[in-house]
């Protein structure tokens, strides 16, 4: 940032007390043709924080960038004290490609971070964004859904690591729940993790966090199509945050009263057979042991009941019936509290 506290990347450029938004180019193609990012400021006329906000860094994740398009160009930058800078579809190739990883070269970009200047396109990509976002932000969260094939409320994920300091991963704790959520998903990176395979330590919020940024994760929904509902639950933790960090200086209305409740180990459930997934416990729902989760059937009766083996919470439920074997059925929280606050 400028010493007149001008954010500027690329051909986008804002001084205090403007919105600016357009395209910053990241790659090419083959055809030399440019790969680029969209890119909107809005930089209020008094110095703050700096909140970014990342979508699509998965690119069939469309409700995230659809919050934060609609928010942002309604905020006043005269009446704010500090910056939002978004990149709302962080991954284009993905997006263009309506999947989730980079199609040149089949990675996900957010297993990629802190990027490679030197490595392949989802590597570059991801470098070139985290270096401004090393050079700008004091805050982030990412934008996520479910995928495609599963049925979820909102909730958030914040990570603790041991290399990261309390006070970043307390932060980040606090500006999840403030965000909002039916959920909140602590995940401990110190002890034995093994919800996904990948490059754990490549993820954006982790490689903030490593940098002294509080960030977070909000998965709004699932993936491949627009939720009007978790479209606005989005604008409305923006909103929420804005105003929490003293950038914006009205607190959205407040929302109805939700059950809340802090999750400390998650684990996914798999089909050993194939089929199709019937009879599914649905999303926010709390399955007792011994419970029917959901059944797998053929075109000639039951091949599978999925039964909890202890108390569970359903945190995603399978809504595209066809599974193969190792297919995930059902994203369940193991250990869970009852929060104690309602954060609206």
């Amino acid at each position: 940032m400028s010493a007149d506290r001008t954010i500027a990347w690329g051909e986008v450029e804002a001084a205090p007390g403007e919105f600016a938004a357009g395209m910053v180019k990241v790659a090419e193609l083959s055809h030399r043709g440019p790969i680029l990012m969209p890119v909107m400021i809005v930089n209020g006329a008094r110095p703050g924080p700096c909140l970014w906000l990342n979508g699509a860094v998965h690119g069939d994740e469309l409700n995230g960038p659809m919050a934060i398009r609609n928010l942002l160009p309604k905020l006043d930058p005269q009446k704010m004290a500090g910056a939002v800078i978004a990149t709302p579809i962080s991954n284009p190739l993905a997006f263009q490609a309506r999947q989730k990883n980079t199609p040149q070269d089949g990675l996900d970009m957010d297993m990629q971070f802190p990027g490679d200047p030197n490595g392949t396109l989802s590597q570059r990509l991801a470098h070139h964004l985290f270096e401004q976002i090393r050079r700008l932000a004091t805050h982030l969260v990412d934008f996520h859904t479910l995928g495609t094939h599963y049925d979820a409320l909102p909730y958030t994920v914040f990570k603790r690591l041991p290399s990261a300091s309390a006070e970043v991963c307390d932060q980040a704790e606090r500006l999840a729940r403030v965000f909002g959520g039916t959920a909140h998903c602590r995940v401990d990176l110190g002890g034995s993790l093994n919800e996904l395979p990948g490059n754990v330590a490549g993820f954006l919020d982790v490689q903030c966090l490593k940098h002294g940024i509080p960030a977070f994760m909000t998965e709004l929904g699932s993936g491949g199509h627009i939720q009007p509902d978790m479209v606005s639950f989005g604008e409305r933790g923006i909103a929420s945050i804005l105003h929490e960090l003293g950038i914006w200086p009205e607190a959205p209305a407040a929302a109805p009263q939700a059950r809340s409740i802090t999750i400390t180990r998650r684990r996914f459930l798999y089909a050993d057979h194939g089929g199709l997934v019937v009879d599914s416990a649905p999303s926010g729902s709390v399955v007792k042991r011994g419970e029917l989760v959901c059944r797998i059937v053929d075109m000639f009766g039951t091949v599978q009941e999925i039964r909890a083996e202890q108390d569970m919470y359903i945190i995603a439920s399978r809504k595209n019936p066809p599974v193969d074997t190792g297919d995930r059925v059902a994203f369940v929280g193991l250990e869970w509290q009852e929060d104690e606050e309602q954060h609206g």
